[in-house]
């Protein structure tokens, strides 16, 4: 069954970016896809988690934006985190964000509402 969690915070340290999820979760029963999605009618990116049985997905609404910036402007490992010290590594996170990011840009499938937001949070903020 697939499950859908939304980041609730993120916490920059030196080399080091964790995104808290907005509800207690076994992030030990998922392996990290290194996939991601765009959802253009909620605004917003989406890593894709694998249970074994099915995708549960971890959602960046706009809100968390100016923290997955600094993915695409430095070089940090990037996890999300439940209660409990509980995280997981979201490999490839930086090169499938900078790929749909340049994607969205000047691209009208996108809707002009994800066009603008994704250029006034990534593209005009580096």
């Amino acid at each position: 069954m697939s499950e859908q969690y939304y980041i609730i915070s993120g916490e920059l340290t030196e080399d080091t970016l964790t995104f808290s999820l907005n509800e207690k979760v076994d992030l030990a029963t998922y392996t990290a896809t290194g996939n991601m999605l765009v959802d253009s009618d909620s605004l917003s990116f989406v890593y894709l988690l694998d249970g074994g049985e099915g995708y549960s997905y971890i959602r960046f609404q706009e809100e968390a934006w100016p923290m997955l910036n600094n993915i695409l402007t430095n070089d940090l490992t990037v996890f999300a985190s439940s209660e409990g010290g509980n995280s997981l590594e979201l490999i490839e996170m930086k090169e499938e964000l900078s790929y749909l990011v340049e994607n969205i840009k000047d691209n009208s499938n996108y809707g002009e509402e994800m066009n603008q937001a994704v250029e006034k949070a990534f593209l005009t903020a580096s």
